[in-house]
């Protein structure tokens, strides 16, 4: 769960400069959009597959998952294999279930909202170039950036956005050894109204629970 999920918050990065290729949008102005597009909404979900591949094995593993959000802080993530991250604007329940364990934690600056995360890029990546392109029969954004190294070449990535809805459709991550990492979104709804506990965990008896919240007494 952490490695899927934190790769959400690896990518919680902010763009400064991007060449202009093909496209008569820059890389910052589609960035721009897709963040005023997420302010509007009160509402926001899509369903993903993650999709790793080991080049030096050549094998590929998949998951699926579901990122459900209410603006301002409230979210929700559910990978197909029963792990599940939660907040609730106040707390984050981090669930593993295969150790059926939750980790309890304060909600803080670095528990951006999942699509942020998404529209949000680093300086740690060079900009290359904007294509305008077809991905899943919609006209689409490509934008492409390379990870800043002066040891080796580093790491390239690719976000594709829809032209019309300005909603992600995919991410790629390419490692300089060849390992391929891809996040494909579909499914996309908003503005949908919430069922009551959605942004909340339920703690069984049979959870370990592991509180790491901040309480006055850890400063004594």
């Amino acid at each position: 769960m952490k490695q899927s999920f934190y790769f959400f918050w690896f990518l919680s990065v902010q763009f400064t400069f991007l060449a202009n290729s093909g496209s008569a949008l820059t890389g910052n102005e589609i960035v721009e959009k897709l963040q005023d597009q997420l302010r509007q909404y009160k509402t926001f979900s899509m369903d993903f597959e993650k999709e790793f591949y080991w080049a030096a094995l050549n094998k590929t593993r998949s998951r699926k998952g579901k990122i459900e959000i209410e603006n301002p802080n409230q979210f929700r993530v559910q990978l197909d294999n029963g792990d599940v991250m939660v907040a609730d604007g106040f707390t984050v329940w981090s669930y593993i279930e295969h150790n059926k364990q939750v980790i309890i934690s304060d909600y803080d600056g670095g528990s951006s909202n999942p699509w942020q995360v998404f529209v949000d890029y680093s300086s740690v990546f060079v900009p290359t170039v904007v294509e305008e392109t077809k991905i899943a029969g919609r006209s689409a954004y490509m934008l492409s950036m390379r990870e800043k190294s002066s040891n080796e070449e580093g790491r390239l990535l690719k976000v594709w956005v829809d032209k019309k809805k300005w909603w992600l459709l995919q991410i790629e991550s390419i490692e300089s050894n060849g390992d391929l990492t891809t996040f494909k979104m579909k499914d996309h709804k908003i503005n949908k109204k919430n069922k009551p506990g959605k942004f909340s965990f339920v703690i069984s008896d049979s959870i370990d629970v592991l509180d790491r919240r901040y309480t006055p007494q850890m400063m004594e």
